[in-house]
């Protein structure tokens, strides 16, 4: 309070200056204009402290879920070569010679007969290819779940007046 009487005593006192009245008339009525803005300054935040004071507040809080993902082994795949035995049966034409005597002659001939034999040898050859990858496949699942709020609840006795503002 006294800071506004001495700061409107000093503004009168330059005031008187420039309305050409003495410096203690100016420094007088600076002095109350300042006492009256002080009191008044004074009312104004006593009751905005009061305003402060009657109000209280109440945190709300609410639960909110933390997704995480991780990789897990759900199986395991193993891929290797069994060699198995089929059975094959293929007709292969053949030729051999034959011995054909006529009667006639009492000479003795030699001839000598050839026949063909068949020879059989096997080798590997590729049939087929297989590739073996893994791929991405990108899902999406659903999950629920209960997560706990907060809510102010208001209970009344008697006649109190109540008027609920909601925030947005």
């Amino acid at each position: 309070m006294g800071k506004f009487i001495i700061s409107g005593a000093v503004v009168g006192g330059l005031l008187s200056l420039l309305l050409n009245i003495t410096v203690g008339t100016g420094a007088i009525s600076g002095a109350i204009v300042g006492g009256i803005v002080g009191t008044w300054y004074k009312k104004k935040s006593s009751a905005e402290s009061k305003q402060v004071s009657d109000s209280q507040t109440m945190q709300l809080r609410e639960e909110e879920m933390d997704i995480k993902k991780e990789r897990v082994q759900t199986g395991e795949v193993k891929i290797h070569k069994e060699i198995v035995e089929d059975k094959k049966t293929i007709t292969v034409p053949i030729r051999r010679e034959e011995m054909v005597i006529e009667a006639g002659s009492e000479d003795e001939l030699r001839i000598p007969l050839k026949e063909e034999e068949i020879d059989i040898s096997k080798h590997p050859v590729q049939l087929n290819e297989v590739t073996v990858k893994k791929q991405q496949i990108e899902d999406v699942q659903h999950i629920k779940e209960n997560v706990k709020k907060e809510i102010a609840v208001v209970e009344t006795e008697g006649q109190a007046d109540v008027i609920e503002k909601e925030e947005k």
